[in-house]
């Protein structure tokens, strides 16, 4: 079976432009990310001739959620065919998630000089291991799935690591090299078994 594999990172939020962190704080989009929101689904509606038949997961998260409609103004997606879930959120900042810039900034635990991936930045945040193993099992799943076309909306640091694994890397990958994107990233697989995955476009910026 081939899969299509679209993921696109939530667009402008309101922590984007007041100077707070994001994480797991529940921002809502801001009204150019809501316009980005509906171009990347007016583009993708011409681009991938409409996205009949797609199942849509998503991030619970406001801002994830809010884009994912948006995008949805023009794909149709019929509502159960969304799958909303905790695992796509935001890594979990703990105590900083939500907060201020600058009190994170005076609070936070600095990163070691050495990448760590159990690094936590404040002793209930999160850790790259297991925000890794909490992707790990949406990827799991959308591949298992007989679904043929998938879209995925979620967040920086979530994408970060799903989009790794769609290329085919392993956790351990990671010490090596990481897929950064922006708010608003479009990025393209297509998964063939005993084919080399590939990927038409990433991180592409609409509108």
């Amino acid at each position: 079976m081939k899969k299509i594999i679209i993921t696109v990172q939530h667009t402008e939020s309101e922590h984007h432009v007041t100077g707070y962190v994001g994480a797991q704080g529940n921002w809502n989009l801001t009204e150019r990310g809501r316009a980005q929101a509906r171009a990347i689904g007016e583009w993708l509606a011409q681009r991938e001739g409409g996205c009949e038949g797609s199942r849509l997961y998503v991030s619970d998260l406001n801002r994830a959620m809010q884009t994912a409609e948006g995008i949805n103004e023009s794909l149709k997606i019929p509502q159960e065919r969304f799958i909303v879930t905790e695992a796509l959120r935001e890594i979990s900042l703990g105590e900083g998630n939500g907060k201020p810039r600058d009190w994170y900034n005076e609070h936070v635990t600095p990163q070691p000089a050495v990448y760590d991936p159990d690094f936590r930045s404040f002793p209930d945040a999160e850790s790259d291991t297991e925000l890794w193993n909490r992707v790990a099992k949406v990827y799991e799943e959308v591949l298992a799935s007989d679904d043929e076309r998938i879209l995925i909306v979620s967040h920086g640091g979530a994408l970060t690591f799903l989009n790794a694994m769609l290329m085919g890397d392993t956790f351990a990958d990671t010490l090596k090299r990481k897929f950064y994107g922006h708010s608003g990233g479009v990025t393209k697989f297509v998964i063939e078994r005993d084919r080399p995955t590939v990927v038409p476009y990433m991180n592409l910026y609409i509108g």
